[in-house]
């Protein structure tokens, strides 16, 4: 069963129990009332009718006729007949409502000569006194009791009738405002429910707010969970195109290096194979980490801490590219160079430098230079990579190590936006960070700056 249709069912239940309720406590407090009216206005009647016999019986001159006229307008319910009888039993008077013609009580008398076939009656007797002398005695016929009288039956009757078409009006009105209510509640359960199929299938789709509290508060859990899962797609993204980026650079030093070899221009000495290896392993592991580089759902990547030297890291590094420095014609330097022992992640750290000293070769035009040093202080291992390229604006060095984010160079979109992204988060991660000093045509400097605690002067180790 719908919703719509629960909802329906439970109002028009709940109205006619209302209904009904109130229906059985009125008639209960409105009989008991009526009972008691109508037990005084008889009691009130047969105080009249022994008065006024009393006066017609001790006056002689009264007619038959005068005595039947008044007498007659006692009859009230409950009371259905009036004997009067004079001293010696003769009857002088005998009235009643089944023998009463005045206009407009054909139809009562009708149905109390009917109720009486079925209805019980009883008489009350009252002797008329002049003094100590009983002069007469009078009959009263009525009703057993209250219930059973016309106006006791009629009432009922009208309050039943009442009652029917007062659940028929609040059943109405519940049904229309069932309909209204059910609609809106539906409608708003309808968009709740397209909102959630949306979500799960991918689809975008608007922001409900109903008005229904309860609703709402799914409605916005729907949102929130299309948001996280928004955010899960954007960090599953960039974690696949920091796969992408991480891959392809040693793939482009080997294609380089293997390219070189082929030419002759390269020979295959032990220092050439050496290169070639740690390409491999770079590739390595990146497809062994593969898994959780592209869990979204894990938010803090496993560090792999070892010692090693600073200054054979550099040389490995620059192995690895000098090659592809030299078809263009860019003059790759290392300088500065003591050395130090580290403790950190020796790849990420790698990365950082490959995707800096990447950058840099992009963006120089042949015949440049960019200059790779390090320094020791007193708190930090700052590592300097500096080129004589284009440079960069003050604007864009703001947004620089945003994802997806690239530098126009002469209108031109250089890069696919992710290699700085991927340096700042990877230095983040191992506590480290990155900051740049450009200008336009006098060439960037980025400088990556490690902890002193994670630094060990080689005499220390």
């Amino acid at each position: 069963m719908t919703i719509k249709k629960q909802w329906l069912l439970v109002l028009i239940l709940i109205a006619i129990f209302s209904v009904c309720v109130n229906s059985f406590v009125l008639s209960t407090l409105t009989n008991r009332y009526f009972k008691d009216y109508i037990k005084e206005n008889y009691q009130k009647h047969f105080d009249e009718i022994v008065e006024y016999s009393t006066i017609a019986l001790k006056e002689k001159d009264l007619s038959v006729n005068q005595i039947v006229i008044e007498l007659e307008t006692h009859l009230i319910d409950p009371i259905t007949r009036i004997k009067v009888y004079d001293q010696n039993g003769i009857l002088i008077a005998d009235v009643s409502a089944d023998n009463q013609t005045v206009s407009g009580k054909g139809m009562m008398n009708g149905m109390m000569s009917r109720m009486k076939e079925s209805q019980l009656e009883e008489v009350d007797h009252a002797e008329i006194l002049d003094g100590n002398e009983v002069i007469g005695q009078i009959n009263i016929t009525k009703y057993s009791s209250a219930e059973n009288s016309t106006a006791a039956w009629m009432f009922q009757s009208s309050l039943i009738k009442n009652s029917l078409y007062s659940m028929g009006i609040v059943l109405t009105f519940a049904i229309i405002i069932g309909i209204l209510v059910s609609k809106k509640m539906s409608k708003d359960l309808i968009n709740t429910a397209n909102m959630a199929q949306n979500i799960d299938i991918g689809n975008d789709t608007p922001n409900y707010h109903s008005k229904v509290k309860e609703i709402r508060v799914i409605q916005q859990s729907l949102e929130l969970s299309k948001t996280r899962l928004k955010l899960k797609q954007k960090s599953r993204k960039a974690l696949i195109d920091q796969l992408i980026h991480q891959t392809r650079t040693p793939l482009t030093i080997l294609r380089t290096h293997l390219e070189g070899i082929e030419d002759g221009v390269i020979d295959m000495t032990p220092e050439e194979i050496k290169t070639c290896e740690n390409q491999i392993e770079n590739i390595t592991f990146i497809i062994t980490n593969m898994s959780g580089m592209i869990d979204a759902e894990k938010q803090i990547e496993e560090l792999h801490v070892e010692e090693f030297e600073m200054s054979q890291v550099i040389k490995q590094i620059v192995n690895g590219l000098k090659v592809q420095f030299e078809k263009k014609k860019i003059a790759l330097k290392v300088t500065g160079q003591p050395k130090v022992m580290i403790s950190t992640d020796k790849y990420k750290l790698s990365q950082v430098i490959y995707n800096i000293l990447t950058n840099a070769y992009k963006f120089t035009k042949p015949n440049g230079t960019v200059r790779l040093y390090y320094q020791l202080t007193s708190e930090n291992l700052i590592l300097t990579i500096e080129d004589n390229g284009p440079g960069i604006c003050e604007e864009d060095q703001a947004k620089i190590f945003d994802a997806y984010y690239k530098v126009d160079i002469s209108g031109n979109m250089v890069g696919e936006g992710i290699g700085l992204f991927v340096a700042n988060e990877i230095l983040t991660s191992i506590n480290g960070s990155i900051t740049v000093e450009s200008k336009l045509n006098k060439g960037s400097k980025f400088i990556i700056v490690i902890p002193r605690q994670f630094v060990l002067k080689e005499e220390e180790v």
